[in-house]
């Protein structure tokens, strides 16, 4: 729960005792037989509405779930949207619905023909990047996009005199770096 000095990649790779260069990046390879199933969501955006059920839940990540859902309303028009993430997340209406549907192989070959992705600071992220999908990622105030995100990304965030915190859960500011981001 300690910032780290450089970004999360660099210092996984150091403390892996890996030296020289290293490129924030990860890669993810997907199969031809997996692109060929997945091609069906070519031009989607794909959101997620939560992180909760990660291997380290950290409420002070997640947005409301009425703004995903807004943003689904308000472009619903003009795009289709898949949603992505665990079975409990809270459910969207009006996009096709794959929470908890697919596995990690098929979550990233959706995210490879998506047009983009909108979801939150963890795992999905990081696939979305390592698949080249474009993302809107909303990172509130916990934690920098310079320690833990992508140049490349468009980042929202909100940072308070609180911020960033680097706390899961406990806010003394009722997670204001999160409700100060409108849709």
């Amino acid at each position: 729960d300690q910032p780290p000095s450089r970004h999360v990649i660099a210092e996984m790779c150091h403390r892996a005792g890996l030296a020289g260069e290293v490129r924030l990046r990860p890669h993810w390879r997907i199969a031809e037989r997996e692109s060929a199933i997945a091609q069906r969501w070519q031009g989607h955006l794909a959101i997620q509405t939560s992180t909760l059920t990660a291997h380290v839940p950290m409420p002070n990540k997640q947005w409301l779930a009425a703004r995903w859902q807004a943003i689904v309303d308000r472009f619903a028009s003009i795009n289709q949207f898949v949603q992505l993430g665990s079975r409990d997340d809270p459910p969207l209406r009006g996009v096709v619905d794959l929470r908890g549907r697919t596995s990690l192989r098929e979550t990233a070959a959706v995210l490879y023909h998506a047009r983009g992705f909108v979801g939150l600071v963890g795992f999905l992220m990081h696939l979305a990047r390592a698949v080249d999908c474009p993302a809107t990622i909303v990172y509130g105030g916990r934690e920098t996009p310079a320690l833990t995100g992508y140049s490349c990304n468009i980042n929202v965030t909100c940072t308070p005199a609180c911020s960033p915190c680097w706390q899961r859960a406990h806010c003394d500011y009722n997670r204001i770096c999160m409700t100060e981001i409108s849709t």
